[in-house]
């Protein structure tokens, strides 16, 4: 069973304008948790040896590159000390910024990663930013990714979508716990595809067993169908518009033709096209996952 936790809450910095709201948003959700905010930055060798280092780190004195960071970054700790209350520390390290995330985030037993889609390369021009797409890949632990449109107003509705997907129900108890945290309402929002309308049935099911979960834990709990959809990424990111959701929770794999070990096609369309913070929780590897039961003993909830 996947459970919300933000008690350890691991920021990448590279002093991008995305890095810099995702500190806001992981310093938000901190003081709301009370958990400790980690600020990590990477110094990156291959970008460095070619000068394409983020210019807001001013290089023009005697002070080495980790120095110079690490003076931004405790002043940036110092900050969010001041106007959020919240214990932070620093790290740097130096190597890939993408190993060193996960590394980093494995040796605190980070709960929550908090980073923005791009940064780290003034080149990168993929879907999502090389280095978010690795630690969204290989990270334990969920990892909140936004892009620079995902402005913080804090989480007050957040969108659940379900599709027929083997793991997207183990995102149900995880989402839930947070809505209870933030006192936010749930937007469960079911995907059909063209073709899939023999599935309806059975995706009502699951969106009313839910519900019964979302009564018993006290969250407020809404529910919708969509079917004959053609592209399920931009739907569910039109439906977050429509109701007006601030965050939304999927699985890292959350297609049914895609394995639980790398970042699916809908995971990687929804993350690029959202507008508010997408969370991505890698799923629990289970035989049970096959069944469908929601509410089981062994269901993943």
């Amino acid at each position: 069973m996947i459970h919300f936790n933000s008690s350890k809450i691991l920021i990448p910095v590279d002093f991008s304008e995305t890095s810099q709201l995702a500190i806001r948003h992981g310093a938000f959700t901190a003081q709301l948790t009370k958990g400790d905010v980690y600020l990590l930055h990477v110094v990156n060798a291959q970008y460095m040896a070619q000068n394409l280092f983020v210019p807001l780190v001013n290089l023009n004195t005697g002070n080495s590159l980790e120095s110079k960071a690490e003076e931004k970054l405790v002043q940036l700790a110092q900050d969010l000390k001041n106007e959020y209350g919240i214990r932070t520390e620093c790290i740097i390290k130096t190597g890939s910024p993408s190993s060193e995330i996960v590394a980093t985030a494995k040796e605190i037993d980070a709960s929550l990663i908090v980073m923005g889609t791009h940064g780290y390369s003034p080149l990168e021009e993929l879907v999502i930013g090389s280095v978010a797409l690795k630690v969204l890949t290989k990270s334990l632990c969920p990892t909140m990714a936004m892009s620079s449109e995902a402005d913080h107003k804090g989480y007050n509705k957040i969108l659940l979508p379900i599709d027929t997907s083997a793991h997207t129900r183990q995102k149900v108890n995880y989402t839930l716990e947070m809505a209870k945290k933030f006192s936010a309402v749930v937007h469960a929002v079911a995907v059909l595809g063209v073709g899939e309308d023999d599935e309806k049935s059975k995706i009502e099911l699951i969106l009313h067993q839910i519900e019964k979960l979302a009564k018993e834990k006290g969250v407020t709990y809404h529910s919708d169908v969509l079917t004959n959809v053609k592209n399920r990424a931009t739907a569910t990111v039109n439906y977050t518009e429509k109701v007006d959701a601030d965050m939304m929770v999927i699985m890292t794999d959350q297609d049914a033709e895609i394995s639980g070990f790398f970042l699916g096609p809908y995971a990687q369309q929804v993350i690029h096209l959202s507008k508010v913070p997408v969370i991505a929780i890698k799923p629990e590897e289970h035989p049970e996952d096959v069944n469908f039961t929601l509410l089981s003993g062994t269901s993943g909830i």
